[in-house]
């Protein structure tokens, strides 16, 4: 059998961008990293938005089982199915299967290669289930291929389409961008940052602060998130919030910090939890779905979900010796660059290889 190898500029990403995300550390960068073609989704509210809105709700099945899908979304997948037949991909690409997938897979007898979709969201959500398990069943089977990133996701996807179309690929990150500072700033205060909102376990984080400030240990938590939560910090003392920041100062955060402190409700990849490591500043989070494919123990502390004891204790023995901190930093940088993006270029050119060619996964 002849071996189809397909050029990357001959794949077709259908990609969304998330405004939480920084500009450097989005999965949105695969696609990039890869140099195909690419169709985002309109972010302007121009006449062929309302235009689209207009025939979307008059004409197409109603799609709540997508998060944060609307016509924008719609138009983005028709452009797809348009480009993808005048050029004459080789592939076409979704890169967040959870939220910009529907008309395609309707339509799927129009399209002329093979399609690929990543799903990012954890499996035990309910609206997850219902979407593979209910009323979309039958459609999401029209995937030639689902990429996880995480294992975690393994093994309801298995189960919903088979073990054989689906196929665990980490997050990527810019490890030339994000990188570590030559030297870490030594004042005597540790520095623990925490950044997103998305799954965060504030509860567990609140706590670990209230701690450390009885304690009177000398910790200085900088937590960047939306200004909308910057509410549920009052009274913490010990607290320096940042919001609507640049890449640039994040960047600069991590460098500075001792560790990114990062508890969790659920996970699957996680881009602080990649944009530290790749500063070189280890990680102390939870032991939940995807954070321990990312995590081990080179490059951090892992603890069981809403643990808030033992994570204070971690921060009191680093609080005595800096060290204990300082030590993974150069384990938590090499870590990191198993996740460079041209690492995960070359695992991904292998699956449209074997898609392709109607061969297993490697």
């Amino acid at each position: 059998m002849k071996c189809i190898v397909p050029k990357n500029s001959d794949v077709l990403f259908l990609v969304k961008r998330w405004d939480h995300h920084t500009p450097s550390g989005g999965y949105n960068l695969l696609a990039q990293s890869m140099g195909g073609t690419v169709v985002n989704r309109a972010n302007n509210e121009g006449f062929s938005n309302r235009a689209a809105r207009f025939f979307r709700r008059r004409f197409m099945p109603p799609t709540n089982l997508l998060v944060d899908y609307n016509e924008r979304d719609w138009f983005a997948e028709l452009n797809v199915l348009v480009k993808a037949n005048i050029n004459r991909s080789s592939m076409v690409h979704v890169l967040y299967g959870d939220e910009q997938l529907d008309t395609l897979l309707r339509w799927r007898r129009l399209l002329p290669c093979p399609l690929v979709a990543t799903f990012h969201l954890p499996t035990d959500r309910d609206y997850v289930k219902a979407r593979f398990e209910g009323p979309q069943k039958n459609l999401l089977r029209r995937i030639d291929a689902a990429i996880v990133v995480s294992k975690s996701q393994l093994p309801d996807f298995r189960r919903w389409l088979g073990p054989d179309r689906v196929v665990y690929i980490p997050h990527g990150i810019d490890t030339q961008l994000f990188s570590p500072q030559s030297q870490k700033l030594n004042d005597g205060v540790i520095r623990l940052v925490s950044v997103g909102e998305h799954m965060r376990d504030f509860e567990a984080l609140h706590c670990i602060m209230d701690e450390c400030r009885i304690l009177k240990l000398n910790v200085v938590f900088d937590v960047v998130v939306p200004r909308s939560i910057h509410a549920y910090f009052f009274g913490c003392t010990n607290v320096r919030l940042h919001a609507e920041i640049t890449e640039k100062q994040l960047i600069d955060l991590y460098h500075k910090a001792d560790a990114l402190l990062l508890p969790v409700t659920d996970a699957t990849a996680n881009n602080a939890v990649l944009e530290s490591m790749a500063c070189g500043t280890p990680i102390i989070s939870t032991a939940i779905g995807g954070i321990p494919d990312y995590v081990d123990e080179t490059a951090g502390w892992l603890f069981p979900k809403g643990d808030v004891k033992n994570i204070v204790e971690l921060i009191i023995a680093g609080s005595a010796d800096p060290s204990i901190f300082h030590s993974k930093r150069v384990g938590t940088r090499i870590k990191s660059l198993e996740f460079d993006w041209q690492q995960i270029v070359s695992k991904l050119r292998s699956v449209y290889m074997s898609i392709r060619n109607n061969t297993p996964f490697d």
